[in-house]
């Protein structure tokens, strides 16, 4: 059977680039195969494992729980007290009892049931995972899918920790599932360990100390710990009409292109868009008010095509300008820093953080492997975005049918928050009333979120309402 349990992709899609030095082939042992070759070597030369007397390394010969604690405690750089004693009643005159007092110790093992460690007991790969999870207090990342990955971890205890290091890139699984319950190899447990250890050490170089207490003063340029269906469970939960629900994989995505915090881009689009229902949120996609001056700001507004559009756009003009060093506006990556320039409201980044809070509590944990994003050397231009709706034209005289019933508005815009592209028409007088079945109408144009500004009389006083209504 062929094996290939690890993939070579890290964290968040980081690429870690292996020195020669420590892929060089200069441990060869016969009975190893090409696939865990370079994780054998790799922990030979860090001195955590040794091959056989006759010069194999046993490749198929399954671990024991003894073994597979020396091998954690050295790779991860415990201290040995050759003196030491475990609580296991079954491990205290075996060669790995230091080992294994040093792993009890650090949390990583525990025995199974009335005092006993069975060292020489088999580890299964279940095992193994929760092992590796529970050493390097593994996570998955922010943005992982909970689907389930293989029929034979779900429900098993250690789907869990299976999952993780599935989520991780750690392991792929095996051409028939995942075989939680079958006893690792020598060399599958190598190259576990091996990846696993060399995810760390990148992780390390890479993650950003996190020191906020608070929304506010989280560093707005690193990951944050939120999902898609999160965001938009929240903005579902509050306001299930919101335009705004299932758009979550947008901040998602956003964050991942222009590196800002999704988590903050969509609390700042709930507060500046009225959870996507402001008029210019509605009719322009421009969920952050871009260009809105406070003279005309329905005017002034840039047009979006889509609100994936306007979250990027944010998201770019924001890290430029506002939480990037050498920005022209940075005060500090952080919502309180932005603050300083961004909002007049003092209180502008406390109302943000609230929206975050209320999204997802704030818990340190949750950054501690937290990396910084990369900033996009691209920059989108705001200022070359039209300010004007794309409307789409019908020929004079085109005419249309009323197929069913339909409510028709002088504004196309159905939320009863203030009206800004026609000051003289008050929110609660802006639904005309309904149109019936069978009704003639004759059509002008249509704009981007499908309704069509029509009259009941050729050139007469114009209403809008849904093209779905309607026989075309």
């Amino acid at each position: 059977m062929k094996h290939k349990l690890i993939a070579t992709g890290i964290l968040a899609g980081a690429i870690l680039s292996y020195s020669s030095n420590i892929l060089a082939d200069t441990h060869k042992f016969p009975d190893v195969p090409t696939w865990a070759d370079k994780s054998v070597n790799y922990l030979v030369d860090k001195q955590v494992l040794n091959g056989y007397p006759d010069g194999t390394f046993g490749s198929n010969d399954s671990l024991d729980r003894a073994s597979a604690t020396k091998i954690m405690t050295k790779v991860l750089g415990i201290q040995i007290d050759p003196n030491a004693k475990p609580s296991f009643t079954d491990s205290q005159n075996h060669w790995a009892t230091p080992y294994i007092a040093a792993a009890e110790k650090a949390g990583i093992v525990k025995g199974e049931g009335n005092g006993i460690f069975n060292p020489s007991g088999k580890v299964t790969r279940a095992a193994m995972a929760t092992m590796l999870v529970n050493a390097y207090k593994l996570q998955s990342t922010p943005n992982h899918n909970d689907q389930v990955r293989f029929e034979d971890l779900k429900g098993h205890w250690g789907e869990k920790y299976a999952n993780i290091l599935i989520d991780l890139k750690i392991s792929n699984g095996t051409e028939n599932g995942w075989q939680p319950n079958r006893f690792i190899t020598r060399a599958e447990a190598a190259q576990l360990t091996a990846k696993t250890d060399m995810l760390q050490q990148n992780l390390n170089d890479e993650k950003e100390v996190i020191t906020a207490t608070s929304y506010e003063d989280l560093n707005l340029t690193v990951a944050s710990k939120i999902t898609a269906q999160e965001i938009d469970s929240f903005i579902a939960k509050y306001h299930s009409d919101s335009p705004l629900v299932g758009h979550g994989q947008d901040f998602i995505n956003a964050q991942n292109q222009y590196g800002v915090s999704a988590h903050y881009l969509a609390a700042h689009a709930i507060l500046e868009s009225g959870y996507g229902k402001s008029e210019i949120a509605y009719q322009k996609h421009n969920l952050f008010g871009l260009r809105a001056y406070d003279g005309d700001p329905f005017k002034y507004a840039k047009y979006l095509p889509s609100y994936g559009d306007s979250i990027a756009y944010n998201a770019n003009y924001v890290r430029e300008r506002y939480i990037e060093e050498s920005g022209m506006y940075y005060n500090g990556p952080t919502l309180t820093g932005m603050n300083v320039k961004y909002a007049s409201d003092k209180g502008w980044a406390k109302k943000i953080a609230g929206i975050m809070e209320r999204i997802k509590p704030f818990h340190v944990e949750d950054y501690t492997y937290a990396k910084k994003l990369p900033k996009n050397p691209e920059t989108l231009d705001v200022d070359a975005l039209s300010n004007e709706i794309p409307y789409k034209m019908y020929a004079d005289g085109s005419s249309s049918n009323v197929v069913s019933s339909a409510a028709y508005y002088q504004v196309p815009y159905p939320f009863n928050l203030k009206i800004k592209s026609r000051p003289d028409v008050a929110v609660e007088e802006n639904k005309v009333g309904t149109v019936t079945p069978g009704t003639t109408i004759f059509i002008y144009r249509e704009d981007p979120n499908g309704w069509i500004e029509f009259s009941f009389e050729a050139n007469g006083e114009k209403y809008w309402t849904l093209k779905n209504k309607l026989s075309m």
